[in-house]
């Protein structure tokens, strides 16, 4: 098959793993609840919006948060953090759109930290398996999409 790979692969295997969850939420009755609770404004606590972001945004941790990115975050995001990812058609709530300024204006590195550590609905939780520098390494390399949007 041309173009298969194991980046298809591992999109593939992402895919399918959030149909089955919303399967399983669909099958124990509590697809409304998840439907509800994601269609109300995502906000982090107050303490998580002032947690400053301890991984400084030199051009390594950039290129190590562009690289998680495409791993975990391009199948719904896009690669450009649009959230037009191929994962994105997939799934009721839309991802983030990066790029967006007013959206972006709202987020603080504490809170966007807090939001992929934590997930909800389709976003995965991701403090169970990429590191807290991971994750801030991502939050760096999720501001340069926006900066680099504006260009």
């Amino acid at each position: 098959m041309t173009g298969w790979n194991k980046k298809t692969s591992l999109w593939l295997g992402r895919v399918l793993g959030i149909c089955m969850v919303f399967g399983m939420f669909a099958y124990a009755g509590g697809r409304a609840a998840a439907q509800d609770a994601a269609a109300k404004p995502w906000v982090a606590p107050a303490e998580a919006r002032t947690v400053k972001n301890p991984v400084p945004p030199t051009p390594e941790n950039i290129a190590a948060g562009q690289s998680l990115f495409t791993d975990n975050c391009e199948l719904c995001h896009g690669p450009k953090g649009m959230g037009d990812g191929p994962g994105a058609a997939a799934i009721k709530v839309k991802p983030a759109n990066f790029t967006d300024a007013k959206l972006m204006a709202l987020e603080t590195d504490g809170s966007l930290f807090w939001k992929m550590s934590n997930g909800r609905g389709p976003m995965p939780i991701w403090k169970d398996s990429l590191t807290e520098t991971e994750r801030w390494q991502l939050v760096d390399y999720i501001r340069k999409l926006g900066k680099d949007a504006k260009k």
